[in-house]
């Protein structure tokens, strides 16, 4: 019986459990069964005779743990192939870098990401991972595995088939074509190889600017692009997608893989393969994908998303930028000797001179291969978002005093309701936010699908999660009665205790009256100015640098985090509404909430004018309560 592990619990971690199991004889058949160079990496990666980022951890341990379950659970689906690992591995060994014409040997590490890639199989001998991401730094010899894989898949793979589709695909033709060309090259160095060229010769294999194809099966690897689409027509057994992470063509790498992948579901033994670096920008998403798959791997226990590999060669952390020595972490090709001084050499360089001309972020991202928010004037690092994420509520909510912000939506924008709920941690004040949202679709032609495409944001998960409510009427509006319903309903489920209610007057005004009408709530309309928001927002900004914010992995949350922008005039800072595209009613019903709570973190009490009134004002209910059972002398 394998132990349920759960890498998403405190006070867990990778490298202590592996030696708690190795201890205790858990990898003994394994590692003497398995000499191949995934489990040999693996094992290395989980001794630290190697240092590797999180996520090269996660993916180690996965592995050796699924070789467990192959023998110790007979719900597992998939069986590892040493016969396939060496086909690969041998066929690796054939082919020429493009660079120098001849075979280069590969590092471990390589070898590790091809047998995973092709080793793993299932019941009916098909590969396992359909779906493959390697992110790394620049430079580390990604193109040269790329060609690799493309040859095996046209040569081999597809060997005995008929009419299969295959693809190298791009961002825009130029890239394609560049791409391809290395593609080209390859299988015309492999074409004077004897062996390969009476195999060519056979197969009547042509190689063409824009494809490579084998006449006699009518197999063809082709030449394609992001930009150009059209991927709804084929049925690939396999793709190759180069840099899909770049942020400038989001939209159209979304669509193009949900055509992509589509049409590879009834094509046996399919694979696709993504490769890139990281981007600017973590809307991208192959960082939400990273984000999924990280999970999916700390919850060790879990068969969710067994059927993809992910392969994450970062930094662990901003700091990193000044500890050249763990920068093999996003650059394993430093664990080769012969290149280690001088590329090492090159990266200070190229670390320095970013460093005095204001432009680190661009050293950080492309050869650290870290994911960062670069754009101009953003509120929040990307570091600290990631940071304040939770699996699970660490607080009970029920009976607890909370703040509340109300942002109302106007037009296509979202109305988001967020409660904030302080409590302690460690002697640590914290702060726990929790969001509902209420998405229209009349600007959307009343269609879900274009309004997630518009915004980039899977609002039927969201609601799925209990996080949104979707407009449902024929007209795609959201009723202020359906917000008013669903507040009062949570807000006597849990029992809250609401200091303030704050809101942005724009647009609000029935929904506040009624609330003013029907209950006893302190509210308070927050001015939108500079003058009003500076000390909230920085005040925000600050809790969540250090680390004092928790919330849920909710998307529409992290969304709106993520794409808020700093405005900024003589009066301080805000955040900048007029970015409506970007989704950020969230964020401003949160800096809302701050308005109040600012004083509340600090010990002052902030009165309403409704508690003015009242002869109570200022005092607890253990205070009023001892106000009325007290002896009094007349």
């Amino acid at each position: 019986m394998i132990e349920k592990i759960d890498f998403t619990k405190k006070d867990t971690n990778v490298i202590d459990t592996y030696q708690r199991l190795k201890a205790q004889g858990a990898f003994d058949d394994v590692i003497a069964k398995y000499r191949d160079p995934a489990t040999r990496y693996s094992v290395m990666i989980l001794e630290e005779k190697v240092q590797s980022s999180y996520m090269i951890k996660l993916d180690s341990f996965r592995h050796l743990q699924d070789l467990r379950r192959i023998d110790e659970d007979d719900e597992f689906e998939y069986t590892y192939s040493l016969d396939e690992v060496r086909k690969i591995i041998n066929f690796s060994k054939l082919v020429p870098d493009v660079s120098i014409g001849s075979p280069l040997p590969l590092m471990l590490w390589q070898q590790s990401f091809l047998a995973k890639c092709f080793g793993w199989r299932d019941k009916k001998g098909e590969k396992r991972y359909t779906k493959v991401m390697l992110s790394i730094a620049r430079t580390n010899g990604k193109t040269y595995l790329s060609n690799i894989i493309n040859a095996y898949s046209f040569i081999v793979e597809a060997d005995g088939l008929f009419n299969q589709d295959l693809a190298y695909v791009a961002n825009t033709n130029t890239q394609a074509k560049k791409g391809f060309s290395y593609i080209r090259t390859t299988f015309m160095a492999l074409a004077e190889i004897p062996a390969f060229k009476k195999l060519f010769k056979e197969r009547q294999i042509d190689i063409l600017d824009d494809k490579i194809i084998e006449r006699k099966a009518q197999n063809k690897l082709m030449r394609m692009s992001q930009e150009a689409g059209r991927f709804d027509a084929f049925h690939f057994i396999a793709v190759t997608a180069d840099e899909v992470g770049d942020n400038k063509n989001m939209g159209k790498i979304k669509t193009n893989n949900g055509q992509i992948t589509s049409g590879q579901v009834q094509t046996a033994n399919h694979q696709y393969l993504q490769i890139s670096t990281a981007y600017p920008s973590s809307n991208s998403y192959m960082y939400a994908d990273e984000q999924m798959m990280k999970i999916a791997m700390q919850k060790d226990y879990s068969r969710d998303l067994d059927n993809y590999l992910m392969t994450v060669y970062e930094q662990d952390s901003l700091d990193e930028t000044q500890d050249p020595d763990s920068w093999i972490k996003s650059n394993p090709i430093l664990g080769l000797e012969e290149k280690r001084e001088q590329m090492i050499k090159s990266l200070i360089s190229e670390r320095d001179n970013k460093m005095a001309d204001g432009s680190i972020t661009e050293f950080q991202n492309k050869n650290l291969n870290m994911w960062l928010q670069v754009a101009e004037n953003k509120y929040l690092d990307l570091e600290d978002i990631q940071s304040s994420v939770v699996d699970t509520p660490p607080i009970d909510i029920v009976g607890r005093e909370c703040f509340v912000g109300f942002d109302k939506a106007k037009m296509g924008d979202t109305s988001a309701i967020v409660f904030a709920f302080p409590y302690k941690e460690n002697n640590k004040d914290m702060w726990y936010l929790y969001e509902h949202s209420w998405i229209p679709l009349a600007q959307s032609q009343n269609n879900i699908a274009l309004k997630m495409k518009q915004d980039n944001v899977n609002y039927l998960e969201a609601e799925e999660q209990g996080f949104a409510t979707i407009a449902r009427n024929e007209y795609g509006y959201i009723n202020d009665d359906e917000i008013f319903e669903w507040f009062m309903e949570f807000v006597e489920n849990n029992q809250l205790d609401i200091k303030f209610f704050n809101y942005d007057a724009y647009s609000a005004e029935m929904f506040i009256q009624k609330l003013d009408n029907l209950t006893d709530l302190n509210l308070m309309p927050v001015r939108q100015g500079t003058k009003s928001l500076d000390k909230p927002t920085d005040f925000f900004r600050q809790l969540m640098h250090t680390k004092s914010i928790k919330f849920l992995n909710d998307e529409m949350m992290i969304h709106s985090l993520k794409n808020a922008i700093l405005l900024f005039d003589n009066n301080g800072i805000k955040i900048d509404k007029d970015h409506a595209n970007t989704k950020i009613d969230i964020v401003d019903s949160i800096i809302d909430i701050f308005y109040s709570a600012i004083y509340y973190a600090s010990g002052i009490k902030v009165e309403n004018k409704k508690e003015k009134e009242s002869p109570f004002s200022g005092m607890s209910s253990e205070q009023i309560n001892d106000y009325f059972t007290n002896d009094f002398s007349f």
